[in-house]
């Protein structure tokens, strides 16, 4: 059997709150075991209860929330080492979690990882600087609808992408894999998917980036960043 969620934590307080690779790389991870889900499964609903927490482990999903005209606005795209669901209060899911590719994910009660927390300062800290770390990018993705066009919100987007995943080691030299159709990134960036289509071409003829059979290239990074008045600082 299992270590209960709140003895695990304990141990990873003991040496200072730090998760190692192994930690990390094994399938019982803070007393859970990891949950292996085919590509395009829903994980968790939205408006379901919220009992539990999800920690990504590896694979693509998408977090999305539906509206009333069976339309969706995809919110994020949780990666490796991810958190989905956190909430203050007891209630439903605001938003659907959903596989892109395969996806490994840690299912962790949300009354035992809270009672972690407030017992354990460090694990604490870790947590709130994921959860900032999520406000960050979910105020960008705001601002990428909202404020910026097409070009710079296309652009700005994939080099999020970029940084996240080399921050896991999925990314180097400006390239990487990305499972994302087009009527993906449509929902992600609030356009159409024949804007999306363009909107691709547009950057590739000006050979900024290449989107291409799910690889990305990275081949301007300079002069996108500058279209996308992309500053990597809340990433961090």
């Amino acid at each position: 059997m299992a270590a209960p969620v709140t003895e695990t934590f304990r141990k990873i307080a003991a040496r200072g709150g730090t998760l190692s690779k192994n930690d990390w790389g094994n399938n019982d991870f803070l007393g859970v075991t990891a949950k292996v889900y085919k590509p395009h499964s829903v994980i968790g609903r939205q408006d379901d209860d919220n009992v539990e927490i999800f920690i990504v482990k590896s694979g693509w999903a998408i977090l999305y929330h539906g509206l009333p005209d069976g339309e969706r606005q995809i919110i994020d795209t949780p990666l490796t080492g991810d958190i989905v669901g956190f909430r203050s209060v007891d209630g439903p899911r605001l938003a659907s979690l959903a596989s892109v590719t395969e996806l490994t994910v840690y299912e962790i009660s949300s009354r035992e990882l809270v009672e972690a927390i407030l017992s354990e300062g460090h694990l604490g800290n870790k947590i709130v600087r994921s959860l900032a770390r999520l406000n960050a990018i979910l105020a960008e993705h705001l601002m990428n609808t909202g404020r910026r066009n097409a070009m710079s919100r296309t652009a700005h987007f994939l080099l999020e992408l970029e940084e996240r995943l080399s921050m896991v080691g999925l990314s180097a030299h400006g390239r990487y894999e990305c499972p994302l159709t087009q009527c993906d990134l449509a929902d992600i960036l609030g356009m159409t998917t024949v804007h999306v289509n363009r909107t691709l071409g547009e950057l590739r003829k000006a050979d900024l980036v290449s989107f291409k059979g799910g690889h990305v290239q990275v081949i301007n990074r300079k002069k996108l960043v500058e279209i996308a008045g992309f500053d990597n600082e809340y990433l961090r």
